[in-house]
């Protein structure tokens, strides 16, 4: 199970990165709408890679970690809603926040996806 919700918690890093473009795609005009494009997804893979990867360069208490998650898969879903996808953008923040109730509920079960405890950078 923990597995899979790991499996899960990646392709919806790759779906908040999608929706942040596209949101930006849609909420922006003009000049700046490559720009936002291109610079939206890129904001929230750095934020993602600075402080919420396994091997994140930061560390930051776990009540920190969930907060910038749930503003981050809130945020891009909110925008999604605004940019014209109101489903897409209620299935991101839901289907995050069910993902991080099995993460959190499977936490002292081991996954192979994940390093042993003690081993890695934190």
């Amino acid at each position: 199970m923990r597995t899979t919700a790991l499996v899960l918690r990646f392709l919806l890093e790759l779906a908040l990165a999608a929706g942040a473009g596209y949101a930006a795609w849609n909420l922006a005009d003009g000049g700046w709408r490559l720009a936002a494009v291109l610079l939206a997804p890129a904001v929230v893979i750095a934020l993602w890679a600075t402080f919420l990867s396994p091997k994140a360069p930061v560390a930051v208490p776990a009540w920190a970690q969930v907060a910038t998650e749930a503003a981050l898969f809130g945020g891009i879903g909110y925008l999604c809603w605004r940019a014209g996808a109101p489903a897409a953008g209620v299935a991101l923040a839901a289907v995050w926040a069910v993902d991080r109730l099995v993460l959190w509920l499977t936490r002292d079960r081991p996954s192979v996806l994940e390093p042993e405890r003690g081993t890695g950078p934190r």
